[in-house]
């Protein structure tokens, strides 16, 4: 899988739930990701694990961080430090089916090139970020940017 995961223009991950009543456990191919997982309170469950909206929110952080960095490397744009928070929401009523209706990006970025840049930057990683083009489908993903002095830290 190694081989493949490399192959140029194509990357595949696969992940598992096994699960029994009211939760049970995610697990990742790779071995790294493993978390119980639970029905939310919300929807009438027990809420003691994670869920797939706190998942998609994990994955739309880090696919728009993995992005950003990578179009900074190839624009040789140096980022000191870069920090992303994205929320996502689910929600349904009665004409409408359970569906992801917003995600939020929050980025602060700490580098020494012009804020300008940094923000055309951002603003690129969210036009090329496949998690936020998969959003696109049911919710617009806004884009918050902060520009921090190189070394100092997210609030």
């Amino acid at each position: 899988m190694v081989a493949a995961a490399r192959s140029k223009g194509r990357i595949e991950a696969e992940a598992t739930v096994s699960w029994a009543g009211w939760g049970g456990r995610v697990e990742g191919a790779s071995g790294r990701l493993s978390a119980q997982t639970a029905t939310q309170v919300e929807l009438g469950g027990p809420g003691q694990g994670t869920n797939p909206e706190e998942l998609l929110a994990a994955a739309l952080a880090n696919c728009y961080t993995s992005t950003i960095t990578a179009h900074a490397r190839a624009q040789k744009i140096e980022l000191t430090r870069i920090e992303t928070r994205a929320q996502t929401r689910l929600a349904w009523d009665a004409k409408t089916p359970h569906h992801i209706a917003q995600g939020r990006l929050n980025v602060a970025i700490a580098s020494p090139a012009p804020e300008a840049e940094l923000r055309r930057l951002a603003e690129e990683a969210r036009d090329h970020c496949p998690i936020c083009n998969l959003f696109g489908a049911t919710a617009q993903v806004t884009l918050r940017v902060s520009v921090l002095k190189s070394g100092s830290k997210a609030k």
